[in-house]
């Protein structure tokens, strides 16, 4: 996969980011809309309406065989056995150690089969691990076949697609799949997003994410880019790769024991380390600021001692103010700073998630 020093990949909507005016940066080596125009503004059209993103540069892998789901159970963190057909899940992939090398959703599309969705910016080193953790199954890379994924996002969007389809009977439970008739074809749809609300993400083929794309836009949703995603997805308190987790990170010291569903029985990468932690001496916290946005890798004081670093940090379209997240030492009960370049500014320690999820409602 390219570099962004590289020729860049670019999705099947890139002459439709271009007329809708959208900046175009390089991110994990694709060519993708930062934004249209204004970041809070579609910040605040998804959480108000509905807004569409362009998330096709997602690495896109599909694993067939007939023990599937216990190759799977084995090489990812959380328990895959149990996933029924018809059933997103959240977990990740761990290093020996238990550290955080991805996170991920694995779709289970039928009994022999389960589709996954990775961060791009680790579409290689995925792919080469889990080739190797999963040497009996039939596994395809699809991230290039022309297709894509489109996730809406937002109150307004069961109400779109239902307008798509013809039919609001879709998806009732979060995180379940499905298969919605349209005038583009069937479409497979996963009730699961990225960013708090009430929301669906579209598996479309080359033939079908042009049209899907543009009747979306015509139907009212707000074309959104990586900027909005990034800060409804801190608002919802939802880590990412890099940030809040990464390989020196375990699912405990981020409070994502969910994701590694069975670690206290399962035989997995990474369980026996999981199994061996007898105290968590770190957790992830909540921070709200005044006026100046805290930053990745500022240092985090608790009553002038340091205790921690900034893992994200934006201005909330929402709350209006900056809000941060912070891996800190367990236990912390004082008067929380952050260290602005050389100057100590006080922040408030807040609960999490900053805006309340709406994606089960």
């Amino acid at each position: 996969m390219a570099s962004d020093t590289e020729q860049s990949l670019s999705t099947p909507l890139l002459a439709n980011h271009e007329q809708l005016g959208a900046k175009l940066v390089p991110f994990a080596g694709w060519q993708m809309p930062l934004d249209y125009g204004s970041i809070l503004g579609e910040s605040r059209a998804v959480r108000a309406t509905a807004g569409i993103f362009d998330v096709s540069h997602m690495a896109r892998f599909l694993f067939r065989g007939e023990d599937v789901a216990e190759q799977l159970d084995r090489a990812l963190g959380g328990a895959i056995i149990d996933q029924p057909v018809g059933k997103a899940r959240y977990t990740m992939i761990l290093q020996e150690d238990g550290g955080i090398m991805d996170d991920l959703i694995t779709y289970r599309t039928a009994e022999d089969e389960i589709f996954m969705v990775v961060n791009a910016a680790n579409r290689e080193r995925d792919w080469d691990i889990l080739v190797e953790r999963l040497p009996e199954l039939e596994c395809s890379d699809l991230t290039e076949d022309g297709g894509g994924i489109l996730a809406i996002q937002g109150p307004e969007s069961k109400r779109m697609l239902a307008e798509i389809s013809g039919s609001s009977d879709f998806c009732p439970e979060f995180l379940d799949l499905g298969q919605l008739d349209s005038p583009f074809g069937e479409l497979f749809i996963a009730r699961t997003g990225y960013t708090g609300e009430h929301g669906y993400e579209i598996f479309v083929t080359a033939e079908q994410i042009v049209p899907v794309w543009e009747k979306l836009i015509e139907l009212g949703a707000a074309p959104v880019g990586l900027g909005s995603r990034d800060v409804l997805r801190l608002e919802a308190a939802l880590a990412l790769y890099g940030h809040e987790i990464h390989e020196g990170v375990t699912p405990f010291d981020a409070g994502l024991r969910f994701a590694v569903k069975g670690w206290k029985t399962r035989e997995f990468v990474g369980g026996a380390a999981l199994r061996a932690i007898e105290n968590v001496e770190r957790e992830l916290i909540g921070l709200t600021a005044a006026k100046r946005v805290p930053r990745e890798g500022y240092k985090v004081f608790c009553d002038g001692e340091e205790v921690g670093v900034i893992c994200s940090g934006v201005f909330s379209a929402t709350l209006e103010k900056p809000i941060a997240t912070a891996m800190v030492e367990k236990g912390c009960d004082g008067a929380f700073s952050v260290d602005f370049r050389g100057k100590q500014l006080p922040v408030e320690r807040a609960a999490t998630p900053f805006v309340p999820h709406r994606s089960r409602d």
